[in-house]
C-alpha cells in the first residue's frame, strides 16, 4: 500500500502540471519540451500610457486600464483521481487533493495594441495537500510550497481576455506553477467587445485547446461551459485531438461582472475526464474555484513590475507541456530539505502513539528517506545493519524497506537483497524485504536471482512470498527489459508445469497473475481443467490483471458454470480490478439473480455497491436486489447502497500484488 501511494502521488502531480491528458503522451518517447525562453524576448516592457489616456472598448466592454489592481478572495479545491471510464467527480478521500485559500490579485501592467500584460499574485492563507484522504506534506514542505505559490508572475492576454502566455520566475516549483496556471485558466472570461446574449470562443487551458460557449443569465451574470476539446498539450506542442486520449468535460463557470466588465464573483465547478485507452487508468480532474472581488484600486508600481523582473522570467504557452524540469532531482531536494539521515531515523524511532499521527509521520519519513537515497545513494548501505537493531519497531523497519524499494537505485536494491537473506532478521522483516524487492521499479539481475533463490527456501512463508515477488518483478521488468520479463514469465510457467501438488500450482498461478502478462493465459487455461478447487480459484484470481477480452470471457464462463462457490467468488474478486462493462456486468447480474451461494451474491452486491457511481448499470442491479434478493441481510445491504448517495471509487490501475 505504501508503494502504491507513492506512485499515485507522482502520477497525480504530473497530471496536474501537464494538463491531465498530456501525461500519457510521454509514453510516445522522449521529446523536447514546449518552447520556453526569456520573457523579455516575448513581451516588450515599455512604459504604458497613464490611466487617463488608456484606451477603452465600446460601452459595456472590458476596460483595460494599466495600473488598475483587482483584489479577490480565493478558494481553490482541485482533486485528481483515478478510476474507470465515465467516472464522476472524485471523492475527497481518494486520489490527490489540493486546497488553497487566500487573496488573488490581478493587476494590469500595460496595454499595447491588442496585447495586454497582467501580473497575478496569490497570497495564500492556507494550503493543504492530501493523498488518499491524509495529509502528505511535512511542515517544512508546506512552508516551501506556500513560498513558491506566493511569488508574483505574469501573463500575456489579448483584448478579448484570452490568455496565451505565462511568465514565471526561473526555478519556481513545478507543482506551484501548475496550480497557479490552473487558476489563471479557470478564471478566463473571453469576449470580443460588449457581451451579448450568447457567443462562442476558442480558448486554451493547461490541458489543451477547447471550444467554449457563453450564455447571459441576467444583466451582469454569465455562464461559461466548455463544449469540447479540439487539441491536447503535448511535448511537441498543441496536437489535434484524435481518438486517443478521449477528453470529456462537464460542469462550468458562473461569472458576475461589475464595472468595466471586470469580475465581481466567479463560481467554477468543473470536471475533466481523460481516458487514454486500454491498460491506462481513466483520470479525472475536478476543479472548484471561487473568486470574490474585495477591492479595486490604482497601483502605480504595476507599470514597472514586469520591466523590473523580465530578466529573471521564463515564458511558456498556457497550453504547454510543463514539468520536464531541468533538474530531475529538484523535487527530491525539496522533499528532503535540510533533513539528515539521523533526523529521519530519530523520527522513525519515536513514532507517535496516535494511529493517524503515526501513519502521517511514517509516510513523511518514508518519502524523505526515498529522497535521501536518490540524492545520496550510498546512504542505502546503512539500512541492513539498522534493521538488526533491538527494539526497532516493525513499522519503522517497513518504512525503511519501502523507501529502498521506492528509490530503486542499484545501491538501494542491493541493500534490500542483503536484508532478504539476513538470517539475523525476523522472518516478518525478511518477508517485507522480499515483497519490497519484488515491487522495485528497476529490478537488478542480482535482485531477481535473490528472489529465485528464496523461492526454493525451506521456510514456507519466505518461499511463498518470494515466488509471488518474482511475478511482481516480471511486471516491473517489462518497462525496461522486455526480454528479461518474458524469460521470467516463461520460468514461472515452466515451474507451474513441474509443480508436484495443488498448493504449489496455486501459488505459481498467483505469481503469474502478478506478471500481468498475456502469456500467462496458457497456464491459467490449463489450470481450469484441474479437479482442484484451490487451483481453479487461484486461476481466477490470476486473471484480475491479464489484459484482453479472453480473460473476461474466462471469468464469465466460470461464474456461470463452475460448481465450486470458492471459484465463483474468486471470479467476483477479479472483476473488481477490471472494467465491468460491457462483458462482465451482464453475467454478474445473472449470477445475482440465480447463484445458489449466499457468499457469491453478497460479494456481487458489495462489488456493485463500490462501482455504482462509475458504472450506470450497477445501480439498476442493486435496485433489483433491494427488492428481490431472498437473503434478508444481502437485501438490506443492497438497499443501503441504493439509498446512499454515490461517490466514485478509485479503481485499481494495477492489480493488487499478492504477497
Amino acid at each position: 500500500m505504501r508503494r502504491k501511494r507513492l506512485h499515485v502521488v507522482g502520477l497525480a502531480a504530473f497530471l496536474l502540471l501537464l494538463g491531465l491528458g498530456a501525461v500519457w503522451w510521454r509514453q510516445a518517447g522522449e521529446a523536447s519540451s514546449a518552447p520556453v525562453g526569456n520573457a523579455a524576448s516575448s513581451v516588450r516592457a515599455t512604459e504604458p500610457p497613464p490611466p487617463s489616456e488608456a484606451p477603452r472598448d465600446a460601452v459595456g466592454g472590458r476596460a483595460w486600464v494599466p495600473g488598475s489592481l483587482h483584489r479577490h478572495a480565493l478558494s481553490l479545491g482541485l482533486t485528481v483521481s483515478f478510476g474507470q471510464q465515465n467516472a464522476p467527480a472524485a471523492s475527497t478521500g481518494s486520489g490527490m487533493r489540493f486546497a488553497v485559500q487566500g487573496e488573488w490579485d490581478v493587476g494590469i501592467v500595460s496595454v499595447e495594441g491588442d496585447t495586454v500584460l497582467v501580473r497575478f499574485h496569490l497570497r495564500p492563507t492556507s494550503f493543504e495537500l492530501q493523498v488518499e484522504g491524509q495529509g502528505a506534506l511535512a511542515p517544512e514542505q508546506r512552508q516551501a510550497m506556500v513560498a513558491a505559490l506566493s511569488l508574483p508572475f505574469f501573463a500575456t492576454l489579448d483584448r478579448t481576455g484570452a490568455v496565451s502566455l505565462t511568465h514565471f520566475e526561473q526555478g519556481v516549483d513545478e507543482l506551484a506553477r501548475g496550480l497557479l496556471r490552473s487558476v489563471v485558466a479557470s478564471s478566463q472570461f473571453v469576449v470580443n467587445g460588449m457581451p451579448g446574449t450568447s457567443w462562442s470562443t476558442e480558448e486554451q487551458d493547461t490541458s489543451g485547446q477547447y471550444l467554449a460557449a457563453y450564455q447571459r443569465q441576467g444583466s451582469s451574470r454569465f455562464e461559461k461551459r466548455k463544449r469540447a476539446y479540439t487539441a491536447v498539450a503535448t511535448p511537441q506542442g498543441l496536437q489535434p485531438l484524435g481518438t486517443s486520449p478521449r477528453m470529456s468535460v462537464s460542469g462550468g463557470s458562473t461569472f458576475e461582472l461589475g464595472e468595466g466588465a471586470w469580475l465581481q464573483t466567479l463560481q467554477t465547478r468543473e470536471q475533466l475526464t481523460v481516458d487514454s485507452g486500454e491498460g491506462l487508468p481513466t483520470v479525472t480532474n475536478a476543479t472548484e474555484l471561487t473568486l470574490r472581488l474585495l477591492e479595486r484600486r490604482q497601483d502605480a508600481s504595476l507599470r514597472s513590475a514586469f520591466a523590473a523582473r523580465s530578466g529573471l522570467l521564463t515564458t511558456a504557452a498556457l497550453a504547454s507541456f510543463q514539468g520536464q524540469a531541468t533538474d530531475p532531482l529538484a523535487h527530491h531536494r525539496q522533499v528532503l530539505g535540510s533533513r539528515t539521515f539521523e533526523d529521519i531515523l530519530a523520527d522513525l524511532r519515536a513514532l507517535p502513539t496516535d494511529e493517524k499521527a503515526r501513519d502521517d509521520a511514517r509516510t513523511r519519513a518514508l518519502e524523505q528517506l526515498r529522497a535521501l537515497f536518490l540524492l545520496r545513494p550510498e546512504e542505502a548501505a546503512r539500512i541492513p545493519a539498522l534493521l538488526r537493531e533491538k527494539g526497532l519497531s516493525p513499522l519503522a523497519a517497513s518504512a525503511m524497506l519501502g523507501a529502498l524499494s521506492a528509490a530503486s537505485t542499484p545501491e538501494s536494491l542491493r541493500a534490500l537483497a542483503s536484508a532478504t537473506v539476513d538470517t539475523a532478521l525476523t522472518t516478518d522483516v525478511r518477508m517485507d524485504a522480499v515483497s519490497a524487492l519484488g515491487m522495485a521499479d528497476n529490478p537488478l539481475r542480482e535482485g531477481v536471482d535473490t528472489l529465485r533463490q528464496l523461492s526454493r527456501s525451506e521456510d514456507p512463508r519466505l518461499r511463498g512470498t518470494a515466488t509471488l515477488a518474482m511475478g511482481n518483478a516480471a511486471m516491473q521488468l517489462n518497462d525496461t527489459d522486455g526480454r528479461g520479463s518474458e524469460a521470467l514469465v516463461q520460468e514461472l510457467k515452466n515451474d507451474y508445469r513441474a509443480a508436484r501438488d495443488a498448493d504449489q500450482r496455486a501459488l505459481l498461478l498467483r505469481s503469474l497473475g502478478n506478471t500481468r502478462a498475456p502469456g500467462a493465459l496458457e497456464s491459467i487455461m490449463d489450470a481450469l481443467r484441474s479437479d482442484s478447487v484451490k487451483v481453479r480459484e487461484a486461476a481466477m484470481v490470476a486473471l484480475r490483471g491479464i489484459p484482453g477480452p479472453e480473460a473476461d470471457r474466462l471469468l464469465v464462463e466460470r461464474l456461470a458454470n463452475d460448481s465450486a462457490s470458492e471459484v465463483r467468488r474468486a471470479v467476483v474478486f477479479a472483476c473488481g480490478f477490471r472494467p465491468l462493462e460491457p462483458l462482465l456486468l451482464p453475467m454478474l447480474g445473472q449470477a445475482l439473480r440465480e447463484d445458489v451461494s449466499d457468499g457469491v451474491r453478497s460479494d456481487i452486491v458489495q462489488l456493485l455497491g463500490q462501482h455504482r457511481g462509475n458504472t450506470p448499470g450497477a445501480l439498476a442491479l442493486l435496485r433489483w436486489a433491494s427488492q428481490h434478493e431472498r437473503h434478508p441481510d444481502i437485501r438490506r445491504m443492497a438497499t443501503t447502497y441504493v439509498e446512499t448517495p454515490t461517490t466514485p471509487v478509485t479503481s485499481q490501475s494495477a492489480p493488487t500484488p499478492m504477497h
